[in-house]
Parts: C-alpha cells; structure tokens; sequence
C-alpha cells in the first residue's frame, strides 16, 4: 500500500511537471518568437536624471531604437519625461524604483519626507550611496513608504508605467 502511494505521488508530480513546463513560456514564445530566437532587447534606463539623457533616450524611443526605457522618479527632469509620456503614451516606460543615489557629485534625495525615510538618507539627505548601505541599514517600512510615494509621485506627474 505504501509503495502504491509513492508511486502515485511520483507519477502526479511528473505529469504535474509536465503540465506546468507546457504552461511555461520562454521570453521570446511571449514576444511572439520562437522558443529558441535570441533577441536582443535594447532598454533605456535612468530617465529624468539629465536633459542630455532623457533628449538622446526620447529620439531612440521614437526612431526604435530602444524599445523601453524606465524613469528614475527622483531625478530632477521628471517633469520633462511625464510630458513625453503624456505625448507618446503608447511608448514603453516603466518607473525605475531608486533607494541609492551612487554618483559622487550628482546627488538626488528622496521623493518621500525626508523625516519619514531616515534611514535610506545619507548626512547631507541624499539616498545612501551604496545597495550594501541600503541592505545593512534601511528600515523595510520607510523602503516601502519611499516605494509608494515614487509610484505615487510619478502617476500624478502623468506617467502610467507600461504594464
């Protein structure tokens, strides 16, 4: 009796791997390739951290270039990148969750409080400069607080992250 359970435990989760491989698609069968195309996918990151950057990003969105570019919410052109979005809304942009702000003299803060996210600051209030920082010292709730209120921030600015 035993043996049959485990034999039958064994042949569901065979045919229950089976189905669940079937289910499973690779990138390029969901971009509707074949299973075995190598794609290459071209990605613009960091809008709204620079004019320069978000100027040379919206002509290779609109030349196709790049396909998809993401937005740094705390960047100081978001404005400029919300009215792109608002004038192409069919163009692929998604938001680029920040907790660092890593270069060492160009600096952005938090769009959240500065009181509420402490500890995802540094002395001078700029995010921390570093990912080890972040995982060594920030609290989770303020990490999500600043989460929301980028994801907040950008959807009143006028940008709708591609789903």
């Amino acid at each position: 009796m035993l043996f049959r359970r485990i034999a039958f435990a064994f042949l569901f989760s065979l045919a229950s791997c089976d189905a669940l491989s079937a289910q499973i698609k690779t990138v390029a069968e969901r971009l509707g390739y074949p299973a075995d195309a190598k794609l290459l996918i071209i990605h613009a990151d960091d809008l709204a951290i620079a004019h320069s950057e978000d100027a040379a990003s919206f002509e290779a969105l609109d030349k196709g270039y790049v396909t998809s570019a993401s937005i740094i919410v705390p960047g100081p052109w978001l404005t400029e990148v919300a009215d792109y979005a608002k004038a192409h809304p069919d163009a692929d942009l998604g938001i680029h969750l920040a907790l660092t702000s890593e270069w060492k003299t160009f600096r952005w803060g938090s769009v959240e409080s500065k009181d509420k996210v402490s500890t995802l600051l540094d002395p001078s209030g700029a995010l921390l400069p570093l990912t080890e920082n972040v995982a060594t010292g920030a609290n989770p709730q303020e990490v999500e607080m600043e989460y929301r209120a980028q994801i907040k921030q950008a959807i009143a600015a006028g940008i709708h992250p591609a789903g």
